[in-house]
C-alpha cells in the first residue's frame, strides 16, 4: 500500500539527492490559474517526488495532450452525430440537453460545447493530479462508446433514408 504525504507539509526528497545549489525560492505551490497558464513554459514535473502531491503545469503535452484532444474530438462527433438523428426523427435521451434543445439548437450547443474551453484548460494544468488523468480517461471511454453507439444510430438513419 503507497502512503500519500500530508498535502499541508512540504515535501521530503526520499532519496535525498534534492541537488539545489540554493534553497527552494517558492513559498507557496504554482496555482492552477495563473499568468504562466497561457504562456508559461512548465509541461512536466522533474522531480519525482512532487508527482506525490500533484502538482501544476503551464501546458500538456505527449499522451495527456494527445487524450485531451481525443476528447475534443469525441464530443464534437456527439454533438455533430445527435444534432443530425434529431433532424431524421430521433430523440434526445439525456434530459438536461432535450430541455436545452427545446429552447433552440444554440442553447443546445451553448450548453453541450461551451464549458469546453475552461474543462480542457483545468484538464491540461491539472495533468499530474492522479484524480484528473483517471477523469480523462473515464470521460475518453464513456465519449467513445457514445461515439460507437451515435455510429450504429447513423447506420440506421442512413438506411432509413435509403429506403425512402
Amino acid at each position: 500500500m503507497t502512503h500519500l504525504p500530508d498535502p499541508q507539509q512540504p515535501p521530503v526528497d526520499p532519496a535525498g539527492d534534492d541537488q539545489r545549489l540554493l534553497p527552494d525560492r517558492r513559498q507557496d505551490p504554482t496555482p492552477a490559474i495563473s499568468r504562466f497558464t497561457l504562456r508559461g513554459r512548465r509541461a512536466r514535473i522533474r522531480r519525482e517526488f512532487d508527482l506525490l502531491r500533484g502538482r501544476y503545469v503551464d501546458r500538456s503535452s505527449g499522451a495527456h495532450l494527445a487524450l485531451i484532444l481525443t476528447l475534443l474530438i469525441l464530443v464534437t462527433v456527439d454533438t455533430a452525430s445527435t444534432l443530425f438523428i434529431l433532424e431524421h426523427g430521433g430523440r434526445e435521451l439525456n434530459p438536461l440537453m432535450d430541455r436545452a434543445l427545446r429552447r433552440g439548437v444554440g442553447w443546445f450547443l451553448l450548453f453541450k460545447l461551451g464549458p469546453l474551453p475552461l474543462a480542457f484548460l483545468l484538464l491540461s494544468v491539472h495533468r499530474y493530479f492522479r484524480w484528473v488523468r483517471a477523469t480523462l480517461g473515464f470521460l475518453v471511454v464513456v465519449y467513445g462508446g457514445l461515439a460507437i453507439y451515435h455510429l450504429y444510430l447513423l447506420g440506421r438513419v442512413l438506411q432509413h433514408l435509403a429506403r425512402g
